[in-house]
Protein backbone atom coordinates (compact mmCIF):
# COMPACT_ATOMS: atom_id res chain seq x y z
CA UNK A 1 0.00 0.00 0.00
CA UNK A 2 1.09 3.17 -0.69
CA UNK A 3 2.41 5.69 2.15
CA UNK A 4 -0.28 6.45 4.56
CA UNK A 5 -0.49 10.13 5.97
CA UNK A 6 1.71 10.45 9.02
CA UNK A 7 -0.35 11.67 11.61
CA UNK A 8 1.19 14.87 12.58
CA UNK A 9 1.61 14.35 16.25
CA UNK A 10 3.85 11.57 15.38
CA UNK A 11 6.10 14.74 13.22
CA UNK A 12 8.53 17.13 14.90
CA UNK A 13 6.49 20.14 14.93
CA UNK A 14 7.47 23.21 12.37
CA UNK A 15 7.15 26.93 12.74
CA UNK A 16 3.70 28.00 13.15
CA UNK A 17 4.43 31.19 12.06
CA UNK A 18 2.10 34.01 12.81
CA UNK A 19 -1.41 32.39 14.09
CA UNK A 20 -3.53 35.10 13.16
CA UNK A 21 -2.20 35.04 9.06
CA UNK A 22 -5.43 35.09 6.53
CA UNK A 23 -5.62 31.91 5.30
CA UNK A 24 -6.12 28.52 6.27
CA UNK A 25 -2.96 26.86 5.84
CA UNK A 26 -1.30 23.37 4.95
CA UNK A 27 -0.07 22.49 8.26
CA UNK A 28 -3.43 24.63 9.98
CA UNK A 29 -5.51 21.95 7.76
CA UNK A 30 -2.98 18.93 9.45
CA UNK A 31 -3.17 20.10 12.76
CA UNK A 32 -6.83 20.63 12.81
CA UNK A 33 -7.13 17.09 10.91
CA UNK A 34 -5.09 14.83 13.61
CA UNK A 35 -7.06 16.67 16.36
CA UNK A 36 -10.67 15.47 14.83
CA UNK A 37 -8.97 11.99 14.22
CA UNK A 38 -8.10 11.72 17.35
CA UNK A 39 -11.40 11.75 18.87
CA UNK A 40 -12.37 9.43 16.03
CA UNK A 41 -9.99 7.07 16.92
CA UNK A 42 -10.85 6.65 20.31
CA UNK A 43 -14.60 6.24 19.13
CA UNK A 44 -16.07 2.43 19.16
CA UNK A 45 -17.14 3.05 15.69
CA UNK A 46 -13.82 3.27 14.28
CA UNK A 47 -12.59 0.40 12.28
CA UNK A 48 -9.40 -0.56 13.05
CA UNK A 49 -9.51 -3.89 11.32
CA UNK A 50 -6.05 -3.86 9.55
CA UNK A 51 -8.00 -5.70 6.22
CA UNK A 52 -10.59 -3.13 5.98
CA UNK A 53 -8.20 -0.52 7.11
CA UNK A 54 -5.87 -2.13 3.87
CA UNK A 55 -8.87 -2.24 1.28
CA UNK A 56 -9.51 1.12 2.20
CA UNK A 57 -6.46 2.92 1.70
CA UNK A 58 -5.50 0.49 -1.31
CA UNK A 59 -8.79 1.93 -3.45
CA UNK A 60 -8.57 5.26 -1.96
CA UNK A 61 -4.79 5.75 -3.01
CA UNK A 62 -5.85 4.16 -6.75
CA UNK A 63 -7.87 7.35 -6.96
CA UNK A 64 -5.65 9.77 -5.49
CA UNK A 65 -2.76 8.14 -8.02
CA UNK A 66 -5.13 9.45 -10.47
CA UNK A 67 -5.81 13.06 -9.13
CA UNK A 68 -4.26 16.72 -9.80
CA UNK A 69 -2.51 15.96 -6.67
CA UNK A 70 -1.15 12.25 -7.07
CA UNK A 71 1.75 12.94 -4.23
CA UNK A 72 -0.69 14.78 -1.86
CA UNK A 73 -1.23 12.67 1.79
CA UNK A 74 -4.56 10.90 2.38
CA UNK A 75 -6.07 8.48 5.03
CA UNK A 76 -9.30 7.02 4.54
CA UNK A 77 -11.06 5.22 7.32
CA UNK A 78 -14.69 3.45 7.97
CA UNK A 79 -16.95 4.03 10.50
CA UNK A 80 -19.54 1.47 11.74
CA UNK A 81 -22.72 2.93 10.84
CA UNK A 82 -25.72 1.87 8.85
CA UNK A 83 -26.20 5.59 7.49
CA UNK A 84 -25.20 5.94 4.32
CA UNK A 85 -23.18 8.61 4.43
CA UNK A 86 -19.35 9.91 3.74
CA UNK A 87 -16.76 12.74 4.58
CA UNK A 88 -13.71 14.47 4.62
CA UNK A 89 -11.93 16.49 7.27
CA UNK A 90 -9.03 19.25 7.00
CA UNK A 91 -5.69 17.13 6.35
CA UNK A 92 -7.02 14.38 3.60
CA UNK A 93 -8.65 12.30 6.49
CA UNK A 94 -11.71 10.82 4.44
CA UNK A 95 -13.98 8.79 6.39
CA UNK A 96 -16.91 6.38 4.96
CA UNK A 97 -19.65 5.06 6.84
CA UNK A 98 -20.37 0.79 6.71
CA UNK A 99 -23.88 1.42 5.59
CA UNK A 100 -22.39 3.07 2.36
CA UNK A 101 -20.20 0.51 1.56
CA UNK A 102 -22.85 -2.19 2.46
CA UNK A 103 -25.35 -0.84 0.21
CA UNK A 104 -22.91 -0.28 -2.61
CA UNK A 105 -24.27 -2.27 -5.74
CA UNK A 106 -20.01 -2.44 -6.72
CA UNK A 107 -16.71 -1.22 -6.08
CA UNK A 108 -17.30 1.69 -8.58
CA UNK A 109 -19.96 2.99 -7.07
CA UNK A 110 -17.74 2.62 -3.40
CA UNK A 111 -15.40 4.22 -5.67
CA UNK A 112 -17.15 7.12 -6.97
CA UNK A 113 -18.01 8.46 -3.85
CA UNK A 114 -14.54 8.24 -2.64
CA UNK A 115 -13.24 10.11 -5.57
CA UNK A 116 -16.01 12.34 -4.98
CA UNK A 117 -14.43 12.97 -1.38
CA UNK A 118 -11.00 13.08 -2.55
CA UNK A 119 -11.63 15.69 -5.36
CA UNK A 120 -12.95 18.01 -2.48
CA UNK A 121 -9.80 17.01 -0.29
CA UNK A 122 -7.23 18.19 -3.37
CA UNK A 123 -8.98 21.49 -4.10
CA UNK A 124 -9.31 22.43 -0.63
CA UNK A 125 -13.04 23.01 -0.38
CA UNK A 126 -13.17 22.44 3.47
CA UNK A 127 -10.32 25.03 3.94
CA UNK A 128 -11.81 27.17 1.90
CA UNK A 129 -15.01 27.29 3.77
CA UNK A 130 -13.38 27.24 7.34
CA UNK A 131 -11.21 30.27 6.26
CA UNK A 132 -13.96 32.22 5.08
CA UNK A 133 -15.80 31.68 8.41
CA UNK A 134 -12.65 32.36 11.01
CA UNK A 135 -9.13 33.70 11.06
CA UNK A 136 -8.27 32.24 14.42
CA UNK A 137 -5.82 30.47 16.86
CA UNK A 138 -5.15 26.72 15.76
CA UNK A 139 -6.86 25.62 19.12
CA UNK A 140 -10.34 27.78 17.65
CA UNK A 141 -10.27 26.07 14.11
CA UNK A 142 -10.13 22.17 15.65
CA UNK A 143 -13.16 23.42 17.40
CA UNK A 144 -14.98 24.50 13.89
CA UNK A 145 -13.78 21.18 12.48
CA UNK A 146 -15.07 19.41 14.85
CA UNK A 147 -18.11 20.88 13.69
CA UNK A 148 -17.93 19.94 10.35
CA UNK A 149 -17.21 16.32 11.70
CA UNK A 150 -20.52 16.97 14.00
CA UNK A 151 -22.70 17.96 10.84
CA UNK A 152 -20.83 14.91 8.52
CA UNK A 153 -21.13 11.59 10.82
CA UNK A 154 -23.57 10.65 13.41
CA UNK A 155 -22.94 8.58 16.51
CA UNK A 156 -20.54 8.81 19.56
CA UNK A 157 -18.18 10.55 16.92
CA UNK A 158 -20.64 13.44 16.75
CA UNK A 159 -21.13 13.32 20.55
CA UNK A 160 -17.45 13.73 20.98
CA UNK A 161 -17.17 16.55 18.57
CA UNK A 162 -20.13 18.57 19.90
CA UNK A 163 -18.92 18.50 23.87
CA UNK A 164 -15.82 20.37 22.34
CA UNK A 165 -16.57 22.66 19.49
CA UNK A 166 -17.46 25.85 20.71
CA UNK A 167 -18.17 26.48 16.63
CA UNK A 168 -21.33 24.41 16.73
CA UNK A 169 -23.71 27.53 15.81
CA UNK A 170 -22.10 27.90 12.83
CA UNK A 171 -22.15 24.19 11.54
CA UNK A 172 -25.04 24.97 8.74
CA UNK A 173 -22.56 27.35 7.46
CA UNK A 174 -19.83 24.69 6.74
CA UNK A 175 -22.00 22.57 4.64
CA UNK A 176 -20.59 22.28 0.84
CA UNK A 177 -21.68 25.35 -1.94
CA UNK A 178 -23.33 24.02 -5.13
CA UNK A 179 -19.77 25.30 -6.93
CA UNK A 180 -18.23 22.89 -4.64
CA UNK A 181 -20.32 20.29 -4.95
CA UNK A 182 -20.30 20.92 -9.08
CA UNK A 183 -16.41 21.34 -8.91
CA UNK A 184 -15.68 18.15 -6.90
CA UNK A 185 -18.41 15.81 -9.24
CA UNK A 186 -16.52 17.27 -12.14
CA UNK A 187 -13.02 16.16 -11.01
CA UNK A 188 -14.23 13.25 -9.43
CA UNK A 189 -15.86 11.67 -12.56
CA UNK A 190 -12.20 12.12 -14.12
CA UNK A 191 -10.25 10.56 -11.02
CA UNK A 192 -12.75 7.66 -11.87
CA UNK A 193 -12.67 7.36 -15.25
CA UNK A 194 -8.33 7.40 -14.99
CA UNK A 195 -8.84 4.61 -12.73
CA UNK A 196 -10.20 2.49 -14.30
CA UNK A 197 -13.99 2.26 -12.58
CA UNK A 198 -17.02 2.92 -14.36
CA UNK A 199 -18.22 6.51 -13.93
CA UNK A 200 -21.89 5.70 -14.94
CA UNK A 201 -22.34 4.13 -11.48
CA UNK A 202 -22.31 7.71 -9.88
CA UNK A 203 -26.35 8.73 -11.13
CA UNK A 204 -27.13 5.57 -10.15
CA UNK A 205 -25.75 6.15 -6.54
CA UNK A 206 -27.44 9.57 -7.14
CA UNK A 207 -30.80 7.89 -8.08
CA UNK A 208 -30.87 5.48 -4.91
CA UNK A 209 -30.25 8.53 -2.46
CA UNK A 210 -32.81 10.21 -3.55
CA UNK A 211 -35.50 6.93 -3.80
CA UNK A 212 -34.01 6.94 0.25
CA UNK A 213 -35.31 10.42 0.66
CA UNK A 214 -38.69 9.65 -0.51
CA UNK A 215 -39.31 6.67 1.31
CA UNK A 216 -38.36 7.87 4.54
CA UNK A 217 -38.76 11.52 4.91
CA UNK A 218 -37.95 11.80 8.74
CA UNK A 219 -34.65 9.78 7.92
CA UNK A 220 -32.85 11.69 4.45
CA UNK A 221 -29.36 9.99 4.05
CA UNK A 222 -26.92 12.35 5.61
CA UNK A 223 -24.80 12.89 2.46
CA UNK A 224 -27.65 14.36 1.24
CA UNK A 225 -27.87 16.79 3.74
CA UNK A 226 -24.07 17.71 3.24
CA UNK A 227 -23.99 16.90 -0.65
CA UNK A 228 -27.39 18.46 -1.77
CA UNK A 229 -27.94 16.66 -5.02
CA UNK A 230 -30.19 19.01 -7.70
CA UNK A 231 -31.53 18.33 -10.73
CA UNK A 232 -28.65 21.13 -12.28
CA UNK A 233 -26.18 18.91 -10.26
CA UNK A 234 -27.59 15.26 -11.84
CA UNK A 235 -28.10 16.78 -15.57
CA UNK A 236 -24.16 17.95 -15.44
CA UNK A 237 -23.22 14.78 -14.32
CA UNK A 238 -25.21 12.92 -17.10
CA UNK A 239 -24.25 15.44 -19.57
CA UNK A 240 -20.35 14.70 -18.61
CA UNK A 241 -20.98 10.67 -18.84
CA UNK A 242 -22.33 10.66 -22.01
CA UNK A 243 -18.78 11.42 -23.43
CA UNK A 244 -17.35 8.58 -21.80
CA UNK A 245 -17.55 5.17 -22.61
CA UNK A 246 -19.25 2.40 -20.75
CA UNK A 247 -17.08 -0.10 -19.02
CA UNK A 248 -18.00 -3.43 -17.73
CA UNK A 249 -15.77 -3.82 -14.56
CA UNK A 250 -15.92 -6.80 -12.57
CA UNK A 251 -15.62 -6.25 -8.43
CA UNK A 252 -12.35 -7.46 -7.06
CA UNK A 253 -12.57 -10.43 -4.58
CA UNK A 254 -11.27 -7.79 -1.85
CA UNK A 255 -14.60 -5.85 -2.29
CA UNK A 256 -16.33 -8.97 -1.48
CA UNK A 257 -14.74 -10.44 1.82
CA UNK A 258 -14.32 -6.53 2.76
CA UNK A 259 -18.19 -6.65 2.91
CA UNK A 260 -18.23 -9.72 4.52
CA UNK A 261 -16.68 -8.21 7.39
CA UNK A 262 -18.31 -5.29 7.71
CA UNK A 263 -21.23 -6.87 7.80
CA UNK A 264 -20.56 -8.67 11.01
CA UNK A 265 -18.91 -5.57 13.04
CA UNK A 266 -22.55 -3.69 11.85
CA UNK A 267 -24.75 -6.29 12.04
CA UNK A 268 -23.38 -8.72 14.75
CA UNK A 269 -21.87 -12.71 14.08
CA UNK A 270 -25.05 -14.11 14.83
CA UNK A 271 -27.22 -12.12 12.36
CA UNK A 272 -24.47 -11.79 9.53
CA UNK A 273 -23.43 -15.41 9.73
CA UNK A 274 -27.33 -16.02 9.20
CA UNK A 275 -26.90 -13.83 6.07
CA UNK A 276 -23.42 -15.99 4.71
CA UNK A 277 -25.46 -19.23 5.47
CA UNK A 278 -27.85 -17.67 2.67
CA UNK A 279 -24.92 -16.90 0.34
CA UNK A 280 -23.73 -20.40 0.42
CA UNK A 281 -27.15 -21.43 -1.53
CA UNK A 282 -25.95 -19.17 -4.53
CA UNK A 283 -25.23 -20.15 -7.82
CA UNK A 284 -23.14 -16.94 -8.44
CA UNK A 285 -19.88 -18.28 -7.27
CA UNK A 286 -18.19 -14.76 -6.10
CA UNK A 287 -21.34 -14.84 -3.81
CA UNK A 288 -20.49 -18.08 -2.52
CA UNK A 289 -17.41 -17.30 -2.12
CA UNK A 290 -18.17 -14.14 -0.11
CA UNK A 291 -20.63 -16.30 2.22
CA UNK A 292 -17.97 -19.08 2.88
CA UNK A 293 -15.27 -15.82 4.04
CA UNK A 294 -18.08 -14.33 6.14
CA UNK A 295 -18.79 -17.63 8.05
CA UNK A 296 -15.21 -18.55 8.99
CA UNK A 297 -14.51 -14.87 10.02
CA UNK A 298 -17.99 -14.92 12.09
CA UNK A 299 -16.33 -18.21 13.88
CA UNK A 300 -12.91 -16.26 14.73
CA UNK A 301 -14.66 -12.99 15.75
CA UNK A 302 -16.99 -14.95 17.80
CA UNK A 303 -14.58 -17.26 18.70
CA UNK A 304 -17.59 -20.01 19.55
CA UNK A 305 -17.54 -23.16 17.53
CA UNK A 306 -21.44 -23.55 18.60
CA UNK A 307 -21.60 -21.73 14.99
CA UNK A 308 -19.88 -23.76 12.75
CA UNK A 309 -17.45 -27.38 13.70
CA UNK A 310 -14.00 -27.84 13.58
CA UNK A 311 -14.53 -30.13 10.09
CA UNK A 312 -17.01 -27.54 8.89
CA UNK A 313 -15.29 -25.09 9.18
CA UNK A 314 -11.86 -26.59 7.85
CA UNK A 315 -13.50 -27.69 4.65
CA UNK A 316 -14.53 -24.21 3.96
CA UNK A 317 -11.07 -22.98 4.23
CA UNK A 318 -9.85 -25.58 2.10
CA UNK A 319 -12.23 -24.71 -0.29
CA UNK A 320 -10.95 -21.21 -0.41
CA UNK A 321 -7.70 -21.26 -0.51
CA UNK A 322 -7.96 -24.19 -3.67
CA UNK A 323 -9.89 -20.99 -5.72
CA UNK A 324 -6.86 -18.41 -4.52
CA UNK A 325 -4.31 -19.66 -2.77
CA UNK A 326 -1.72 -17.12 -2.31
CA UNK A 327 -4.13 -14.34 -1.24
CA UNK A 328 -3.65 -12.66 1.63
CA UNK A 329 -6.79 -12.46 3.19
CA UNK A 330 -6.80 -15.98 2.97
CA UNK A 331 -4.30 -16.80 4.44
CA UNK A 332 -4.89 -14.71 7.42
CA UNK A 333 -7.99 -15.95 7.69
CA UNK A 334 -5.86 -19.75 8.06
CA UNK A 335 -3.76 -18.29 10.71
CA UNK A 336 -6.02 -16.96 12.97
CA UNK A 337 -8.23 -19.97 13.01
CA UNK A 338 -5.24 -21.84 13.84
CA UNK A 339 -4.28 -20.14 16.05
CA UNK A 340 -7.44 -19.29 18.08
CA UNK A 341 -9.33 -23.14 17.37
CA UNK A 342 -5.85 -25.31 16.16
CA UNK A 343 -2.21 -25.60 16.55
CA UNK A 344 -0.09 -22.64 17.43
CA UNK A 345 2.78 -24.77 15.50
CA UNK A 346 1.06 -24.80 12.46
CA UNK A 347 -0.50 -20.95 13.16
CA UNK A 348 3.55 -19.86 13.61
CA UNK A 349 4.50 -22.14 10.03
CA UNK A 350 1.18 -20.16 8.34
CA UNK A 351 2.00 -16.71 9.83
CA UNK A 352 6.08 -16.70 8.92
CA UNK A 353 5.31 -18.40 5.44
CA UNK A 354 3.43 -15.80 4.21
CA UNK A 355 4.82 -12.71 6.08
CA UNK A 356 7.93 -13.87 4.11
CA UNK A 357 5.90 -12.95 1.05
CA UNK A 358 3.98 -9.99 2.51
CA UNK A 359 5.99 -8.47 5.32
CA UNK A 360 3.89 -5.52 5.85
CA UNK A 361 0.52 -7.28 6.01
CA UNK A 362 -0.64 -5.64 8.85
CA UNK A 363 -3.56 -8.15 9.65
CA UNK A 364 -0.83 -11.16 9.19
CA UNK A 365 1.36 -8.76 11.11
CA UNK A 366 -0.79 -8.48 14.15
CA UNK A 367 -1.58 -11.62 14.47
CA UNK A 368 1.53 -13.13 15.34
CA UNK A 369 2.13 -10.25 16.84
CA UNK A 370 -0.95 -12.02 19.28
CA UNK A 371 0.73 -15.07 18.89
CA UNK A 372 4.40 -14.01 20.38
CA UNK A 373 2.16 -12.55 23.19
CA UNK A 374 0.23 -15.00 24.53
CA UNK A 375 3.13 -17.48 24.04
CA UNK A 376 5.13 -15.15 26.42
CA UNK A 377 7.62 -14.60 23.41
CA UNK A 378 8.66 -10.99 23.94
CA UNK A 379 12.08 -10.40 22.80
CA UNK A 380 10.80 -11.75 19.27
CA UNK A 381 7.82 -9.35 19.59
CA UNK A 382 10.06 -6.50 20.46
CA UNK A 383 12.39 -7.28 17.51
CA UNK A 384 9.51 -7.78 15.13
CA UNK A 385 7.37 -4.44 16.16
CA UNK A 386 10.98 -2.22 16.47
CA UNK A 387 12.08 -3.30 12.97
CA UNK A 388 8.43 -2.69 11.47
CA UNK A 389 8.44 0.75 13.09
CA UNK A 390 11.72 2.03 10.88
CA UNK A 391 10.44 1.51 8.22
CA UNK A 392 7.03 2.16 8.82
CA UNK A 393 5.93 5.79 7.89
CA UNK A 394 2.35 5.99 8.93
CA UNK A 395 3.91 5.82 12.73
CA UNK A 396 1.30 2.72 13.54
CA UNK A 397 -0.36 3.04 16.88
CA UNK A 398 -0.99 -0.66 17.25
CA UNK A 399 2.64 -1.52 16.64
CA UNK A 400 3.69 0.72 18.99
CA UNK A 401 1.13 -0.99 21.89
CA UNK A 402 2.43 -4.06 20.92
CA UNK A 403 5.99 -3.10 21.41
CA UNK A 404 5.01 -1.34 24.73
CA UNK A 405 3.35 -4.55 25.98
CA UNK A 406 6.86 -7.02 24.83
CA UNK A 407 8.81 -3.94 27.11
CA UNK A 408 5.86 -4.37 29.92
CA UNK A 409 6.97 -8.17 29.49
CA UNK A 410 10.46 -7.97 29.77
CA UNK A 411 10.60 -5.33 32.73
CA UNK A 412 12.05 -2.12 30.21
CA UNK A 413 9.77 0.33 32.34
CA UNK A 414 11.05 3.46 30.83
CA UNK A 415 10.83 2.32 26.99
CA UNK A 416 7.45 0.69 27.89
CA UNK A 417 6.05 4.08 28.83
CA UNK A 418 7.43 5.99 26.02
CA UNK A 419 5.59 3.77 23.76
CA UNK A 420 2.11 3.94 25.27
CA UNK A 421 2.79 7.58 25.32
CA UNK A 422 3.69 7.31 21.43
CA UNK A 423 0.16 5.19 21.08
CA UNK A 424 -1.98 7.97 23.07
CA UNK A 425 -0.30 10.53 21.34
CA UNK A 426 -1.49 9.26 18.23
CA UNK A 427 -4.68 8.56 18.89
CA UNK A 428 -5.65 11.91 20.44
CA UNK A 429 -4.86 11.73 24.17
CA UNK A 430 -2.35 14.41 24.05
CA UNK A 431 -2.26 15.04 28.16
CA UNK A 432 -2.03 11.01 28.88
CA UNK A 433 0.78 11.22 26.16
CA UNK A 434 2.26 13.84 28.15
CA UNK A 435 1.29 11.61 31.20
CA UNK A 436 2.89 8.67 30.21
CA UNK A 437 6.42 10.28 29.28
CA UNK A 438 6.93 12.15 32.42
CA UNK A 439 6.40 8.24 34.33
CA UNK A 440 8.87 7.45 31.70
CA UNK A 441 11.37 9.73 33.21
CA UNK A 442 11.13 8.74 36.28
CA UNK A 443 12.08 5.31 35.48
CA UNK A 444 15.43 4.60 35.98
CA UNK A 445 16.17 1.68 33.35
CA UNK A 446 16.98 3.53 30.28
CA UNK A 447 19.84 4.32 28.55
CA UNK A 448 21.20 7.73 27.57
CA UNK A 449 19.97 7.29 23.93
CA UNK A 450 16.54 6.47 25.23
CA UNK A 451 16.19 9.63 27.77
CA UNK A 452 17.18 12.10 25.81
CA UNK A 453 14.14 10.58 23.01
CA UNK A 454 12.03 10.66 25.91
CA UNK A 455 13.04 14.45 26.80
CA UNK A 456 13.03 15.61 23.47
CA UNK A 457 9.65 13.74 22.96
CA UNK A 458 8.08 15.52 25.28
CA UNK A 459 9.28 18.79 24.29
CA UNK A 460 7.25 18.40 20.56
CA UNK A 461 4.31 17.11 22.84
CA UNK A 462 4.23 20.16 25.02
CA UNK A 463 4.88 22.49 22.12
CA UNK A 464 1.41 21.01 20.01
CA UNK A 465 -0.54 20.98 22.94
CA UNK A 466 0.51 25.18 23.60
CA UNK A 467 -0.59 25.37 19.83
CA UNK A 468 -3.87 23.98 20.03
CA UNK A 469 -5.21 25.72 23.27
Amino acid sequence: MLGVHSAIYAQELPDLGDPFRDDFSLFQEQVVGASIMGKIRSSSTYVSDPEIAEYINHLGYRLVANSDSPSQDFQFFVLINPTINAFALPGGYVGVHSGLILESDNESMLAGVLSHEVAHVTQRHIARVIAAQSKARIGSLAAMAAAILASRSDGDVTQAALMTSAALPMQTQLNFTRAHEREADRIGLRILEKAQFDPHQVPLFFRYLQRQSRLYESGIPEFLRTHPITSDRVADVEARLAKMAHKQIEDSIEFLFLKARLRVYQDGFLSAFSVFQEQLKSQNKTVKLAGMYGSIFSLIVSKDLNLMNLERARDTLDFLLNVEPDHPMLLSLLADFERLFGDQKIAAAVYNDALARYPFRKSLVYGYAELLLSSNRYEELESMASALLLTDTTKNPKLYEFRAKAYRGLGEKMAMHRDYGEVLALTGNLVGAINELLLAQKATDGDFFLQTSVASRLKELKEIQKALR
